[in-house]
């Protein structure tokens, strides 16, 4: 049995699967989850004083990732599950180019119910919904908590920050609400490259899919640069991550 094969043998039991060999070596050699890594580094140098907004940045694995390609940079994450944001802070205390709000970004100011789900990592402001894949289980939602929001462009104003270079989302479902809070950023050219999550069905209620976020970014003049992180079910692609860059910004 191949290699391919049995990794599928496995993964069937979540009602998940990988396809092609071309992923399998990526994933071999460590290069899936370093490429829009290498795209970065295209567009900014390593000791370039860059901005980096992380929204939903869970236990700051992503932030440990930016620290490592852009060591000057200014982080400012968004983590509203406090369990997490205490860790955040724990973890990083020591660098002060490195800001924890303990506060969720949409596209308004405000207070709102947050869904704790069984895994915590698929925690959302949004209702979540059967799909009929296993990651349904995850998605149940076990308790509800009052959090506070805000959008980017009022972050913005509040902070002074005149630009974001690098915007990471994963913020489970919510991603265009985020986008739409950053509406004058995005007008005004302030936004380089985007990487955000999005999904091809709906694993929460009302949510928009990669075509929306598509169409939505194309609008401003942003165009997409790749998909990263394929994860598919029931034989079909059920969501990945993407990066879009500003089409007048050259690699």
């Amino acid at each position: 049995m191949s290699l391919k094969n049995r990794i599928n043998k496995f993964l069937r039991k979540f009602n998940v699967e990988i396809h092609g060999l071309g992923y399998l070596q990526s994933l071999s050699k460590h290069e899936f989850k370093n490429c829009e890594g290498s795209v970065y580094t295209k567009v900014f140098k390593k000791n370039e004083k860059i901005t980096i907004f992380d929204v939903g940045a869970n236990q700051g694995l992503i932030i440990s990732k930016f620290i490592s390609l852009f060591p000057n940079a200014t982080i400012h994450a968004f983590e509203p599950y406090l369990p997490y944001a205490t860790l955040l802070n724990q973890r990083f205390n020591s660098n002060p180019n490195i800001k924890i709000n303990t506060i969720g970004i949409s596209n308004y100011k405000g207070n709102q119910l947050f869904n704790i789900n069984k895994s915590i990592d698929t925690s959302s402001l949004l209702d979540s919904k059967k799909t009929g894949l296993n990651s349904d289980e995850q998605v149940k939602t076990v308790n509800q908590i009052n959090i506070s929001l805000t959008t980017i462009d009022e972050y913005l104003k509040n902070e002074e920050a005149p630009r974001i270079n690098i915007l990471k989302l994963d913020i489970q479902g919510s991603e265009l609400n985020a986008l739409k809070g950053a509406e004058i950023a995005l007008k005004n050219k302030n936004i380089d490259l985007i990487f955000t999550e999005a999904y091809f069905v709906q694993q929460y209620e009302n949510q928009p899919l990669f075509s929306d976020i598509v169409q939505y970014l194309f609008d401003y003049g942003y165009v997409l640069q790749d998909i990263y992180n394929p994860i598919y079910g029931l034989s079909k692609l059920a969501w990945c991550d993407v990066m879009f860059i500003r089409k007048d910004l050259k690699l």
